[in-house]
């Protein structure tokens, strides 16, 4: 349990500077662009690592399941908006609206689709406060 611990903080990391590096990316050539750049260099690494691992396993056209093209579509939509949104929020404010939104969207999502006994109050709880959290540390301060 400790090793996907450990690999959920290292993705975290990963994002966070892949966030920081695509708004600056996007300040010089736009969101549209740097999700463009980004997915296309994307694809071309994760198929090089593919054709190396996977070899012979690959499903192409109409056996690509509809999953599939639903994450890569809001794969680039994820980009987009963090390119645009980064260079003028900043990357921390960005990250903890991010953040925030995901854990809402992912507590709707297991409340929905596999609820976890007695989990999900508390789940809610907690996406709750880190929502509230985010809002107070984003609000302009009065003085």
């Amino acid at each position: 349990m400790l090793w996907f611990v450990c690999l959920a903080l290292l993705n975290g990391v990963l994002i966070g500077t892949g966030r920081a590096i695509n708004g600056h990316l996007g300040k010089k050539i736009g969101a549209i662009r740097t999700a463009l750049w980004v997915h296309a260099i994307g694809f071309a690494f994760l198929s090089l690592l593919i054709g190396l691992v996977y070899r012979d396993d690959i499903a192409v056209g109409p056996d690509v399941p509809a999953s599939a093209w639903l994450g890569g579509m809001l794969g680039v939509i994820f980009v987009a908006l963090n390119s645009h949104v980064v260079p003028k929020l900043g990357a921390s404010r960005t990250a903890s609206l991010v953040v925030a939104a995901q854990m809402i969207a992912s507590v709707t999502i297991d409340s929905v689709s596999r609820p976890i006994c007695g989990m999900t109050w508390i789940a809610a709880g907690g996406a709750i406060m880190i929502a509230t959290g985010v809002w107070l540390s984003t609000s302009p301060a009065k003085s």
